[in-house]
């Protein structure tokens, strides 16, 4: 069980609710703190029985090395799309590597942010999970791309495409018909 606190809870919240749920063995507790400060989630990384997740709203690389330096937190969540896509988070992931902590990019944008993280998963090391929210999107967002992954109901994984850049081909008449 993975909880997404959504940034709900102050620091001092954050671990008591994180002590108080320990007992169910969670695999990780999701952006817990507010983030009106950021440094908050340092003292709960390092005081919180339950892995603590965050970064998905981080857009710079030098906030993933805050991020490694304050000590509390081993699982990076870059999202690769307001990062600045994968160059900027193989960035991360290497900063997580050398930090000995993991990545699970954040991804709720869609079937072409999806392949991103895919080819991600692919290539980097220290690669943990992947959260995939495509079957919640909107229905034309299925035709939007050429290819989607499939789960494996014996592991849990998605599979990963093998057509040549993202291995997705976009479908440019149904972007012109949803415009952002």
């Amino acid at each position: 069980i993975l909880v997404d606190v959504h940034a709900r809870f102050t620091a001092a919240e954050a671990i008591r609710a994180a002590r108080r749920l320990a007992p169910l063995n969670l695999y990780w507790w999701e952006e817990p703190t507010t983030r009106d400060r950021q440094e908050a989630v340092h003292a709960v990384g390092h005081a919180s029985p339950i892995p603590v997740a965050t970064g998905e709203i981080y857009d710079t690389i030098g906030q993933f090395f805050t991020l490694a330096e304050g000590g509390g937190v081993n699982i990076f969540q870059p999202e690769p799309m307001s990062l600045g896509g994968i160059i900027n988070t193989l960035a991360v992931a290497d900063l997580a590597l050398a930090h000995g902590s993991y990545i699970a990019p954040h991804q709720s944008g869609g079937p072409v942010a999806t392949a991103v993280c895919l080819q991600l998963a692919a290539c980097v090391p220290n690669f943990l999970i992947q959260e995939h929210f495509d079957a919640f999107n909107e229905s034309w967002t299925h035709d939007l791309v050429t290819w989607h992954p499939t789960i494996d109901p014996k592991t849990g994984h998605l599979s990963l495409p093998d057509a040549p850049g993202l291995g997705i081909d976009l479908n440019v008449d149904v972007a012109r018909a949803h415009p952002y």
